[in-house]
This record gives C-alpha cells, structure tokens and sequence, in this order.
C-alpha cells in the first residue's frame, strides 16, 4: 500500500517485488508497517515479513500488529533487523 498520512491509500503491488526492487536500486534501510493490522487489532503479517526479509542485503525494520513478547519473537525469526 502506498499513500500519505495513512490517507489515500492505493495497492502498490507485491511487497516481496517491491522489496527486491527497492534493494536493486540502492536503498539504505526498507521499512515495513502493516498500518491496518493496529487498526483491525490483528497480528501483523508474519509470511509477507519473511518474503520481504528474503529479499534484501539491507536493514529491514517490521511494525504494526505486533503486541507481545511472543509476537516479537516470532516475527524476529523472519530476519528483521528493527522491530516496532
């Protein structure tokens, strides 16, 4: 999803894609927030963390959705380098 202040927001394609692009072209850090699973009160999305985190030679932070420990543990596993 892409947008401004979490408004407007449009399907900007497939994450682990983007991922890979966005690494390609030289960026520094890549920052991933699953905006609505705070505002549905779910988990965040654990397999699309992975796939991102597959993708990339660079820092990934991860946030959203994540509301314990045991959360925190889990999506740790996928390889994010920042957890929020």
């Amino acid at each position: 999803m892409k947008g401004v202040h979490f408004e407007g927001l449009r399907d900007a394609g497939d994450p682990t894609e983007l991922a890979a692009r966005y690494d390609a072209e030289g960026a520094d850090e890549l920052v991933v927030l699953d905006i609505a699973a705070a505002r549905d009160n779910r988990p965040t999305f654990l397999e699309t963390i992975r796939g991102v985190a597959e993708q990339l030679a660079i820092p990934l932070t991860a946030g959203g959705g994540i509301r314990s420990l045991e959360r925190r543990a889990r999506l740790s596993e996928r390889a994010p380098t920042k957890l929020q």
